[in-house]
C-alpha cells in the first residue's frame, strides 16, 4: 500500500495539478503546462519534443511520504519512474528477507529508473523513499510502446543515468558502476 500526500507541494503549482488529472481527462492547454515544466527536468531534457509531448499524454502523478516503499527486490515491474523532487533509496538483499537489505545509492532529482518491465524481469533492488517524493509514473503497455517508437532517446535516457546495476546469473551479485554515455 502506498501513502500519498494529500496537497501538493509549494514547488509543484499548476502543472503538478495538470499532470495529477487522469491522462484521457487532460486538456490540450493542460498538456501544454506538463510540457513546460517537464522539458525542465533532467530526466527529460534530451528527448525529443514529440517523445515528451507522448509522455504528458500516458504519465501519471505520484506523490509518496517518507519511507514508503514503492516496490522489493523480485517483484515484476509494472511501471517506469522519474524523480521530479526528493530521493530514494536503493537497497539490495542477499536473502529473501528484506530486513537485511542495504542502501548501495540514492536516486535523486531527474533519475529515471524501472527499465525492467520492457523484458518482465524481476526488480533487481527495493526502492524506499528516502524523504517525501514527487514522480512521474507511466504504466508498462505505454512505456513499451514509447521504447519501441522512440527507441533512440530512450535508450540515449536510460544509457546516460548515473548508476547502473546488474545481477549475475544466480541473482546474488550486484555491480554498481558509473557510466559515461554508453552502456557496456
Amino acid at each position: 500500500m502506498v501513502a500519498a500526500h494529500t496537497s501538493h507541494s509549494s514547488s509543484s503549482g499548476e502543472w503538478i495539478a495538470c499532470l495529477d488529472k487522469r491522462p484521457l481527462e487532460r486538456s490540450s492547454e493542460d498538456v501544454d503546462i506538463i510540457f513546460t515544466r517537464l522539458k525542465e527536468v533532467k530526466a527529460f531534457e534530451k528527448f525529443h519534443p514529440n517523445l515528451l509531448q507522448q509522455i504528458c499524454l500516458c504519465g501519471y502523478y505520484e506523490n509518496l511520504e517518507k519511507g514508503i516503499t514503492l516496490f522489493r527486490q523480485g517483484d515484476i515491474g509494472t511501471n517506469w519512474y522519474a524523480v521530479l523532487t526528493g530521493s530514494l533509496d536503493v537497497k539490495v538483499s542477499d536473502t529473501s528477507n528484506h530486513q537485511d537489505a542495504v542502501t548501495i545509492c540514492t536516486l535523486g532529482i531527474g533519475t529515471a529508473f524501472g527499465e525492467s518491465i520492457l523484458d518482465n524481469t524481476p526488480r533487481h533492488a527495493t526502492i524506499v523513499t528516502r524523504e517525501y517524493s514527487e514522480l512521474l509514473r507511466i504504466e508498462q503497455k505505454d512505456f513499451k510502446a514509447l521504447w519501441e517508437k522512440y527507441l533512440n532517446s530512450l535508450t540515449y535516457t536510460v544509457s546516460d543515468s548515473e548508476y547502473i546495476y546488474s545481477v549475475d546469473d544466480k541473482g546474488k551479485y550486484l555491480v554498481i558502476r558509473r557510466i559515461l554515455g554508453v552502456l557496456e
